[in-house]
């Protein structure tokens, strides 16, 4: 697993992209990734509520549609007028699938080791904090040892010129051209790559987050699927990646 944090060059607000990556009780790893809309101050504390109750939530083993519709109920509550995405998605120990739920983010990405890329399209359910009661839904797909889960907000792959579903596309033919080898053994290249060419057309309006993760095949005596972590992770494995609230590009994990 890694992570990229690219701040706006343009205007002086703080963004509300977030992200953030641990286990909970059960093994699990919840990677969840969100924009708040708006900048500045208001938009950093929102993101910051965002995250702690997401921690606390996941704490009782919730699921990614469980967690999605009580922070949608916190956020309805606490801050009625700023609305946020996000997307939750939960590798399970010992399964080859993950499954996630989206409250209006851009959709997951999955790479197969054998390069083909699958756009994880579903409906998303509504952005959180919409005036309306909403649950919800999980969904899951095959991740099979030897593919990538790529999670990022819309400042990748939206530009004032063409459709987020344009940037989507050409997302899906550069992470299917990234080098397996990279995916393998160099995350953070890999991370560094797909950044360097979707990022080539963009004014850098927009915060960029984009949370990269591999499911290595794992050996005969680790009884099971490994999630490979870049070479600067957390040595106990609690909480392999935290969002960064500054303004400041978070390099590698």
């Amino acid at each position: 697993m890694t992570a990229r944090y690219l701040p706006a060059t343009q205007g002086l607000n703080i963004g509300g992209d977030w992200y953030d990556v641990f286990h909970q009780p059960d093994g699990s790893l919840l990677a969840v990734i969100g924009d708040v809309t708006g900048h500045g101050l208001r938009a950093a504390v929102v993101m910051g509520q965002l995250r702690t109750a997401l921690r606390a939530y996941a704490v009782e083993d919730g699921s990614p549609g469980e967690i999605l519709t009580r922070l949608h109920r916190m956020l309805r509550h606490l801050q009625p007028e700023l609305y946020a995405t996000a997307v939750i998605a939960r590798i399970r120990p010992g399964r080859s699938d993950v499954v996630w739920a989206s409250a209006g983010h851009p959709p997951p990405v999955v790479r197969d080791a054998n390069g083909t890329v699958r756009v994880l399209d579903t409906k998303p359910g509504v952005m959180l904090g919409v005036p309306v009661a909403h649950t919800y839904a999980d969904q899951s797909a095959e991740l099979p040892p030897g593919s990538s889960l790529l999670l990022y907000t819309d400042g990748l792959v939206e530009r004032r010129s063409r459709g987020m579903d344009v940037g989507i596309e050409a997302l899906g033919r550069i992470l299917a051209a990234v080098s397996t080898r990279d995916l393998e053994q160099d995350l953070d290249a890999a991370a560094d790559d797909l950044l360097t060419s979707l990022l080539r057309d963009s004014a850098r309006d927009d915060d960029v987050c984009l949370l990269l993760c591999h499911r290595e095949v794992a050996r005969a005596s680790d009884g099971g699927h490994r999630v490979r972590r870049s070479r600067g992770g957390s040595d106990d494995g609690k909480a392999a990646v935290r969002g960064v609230q500054d303004r400041q590009e978070l390099r590698q994990l």
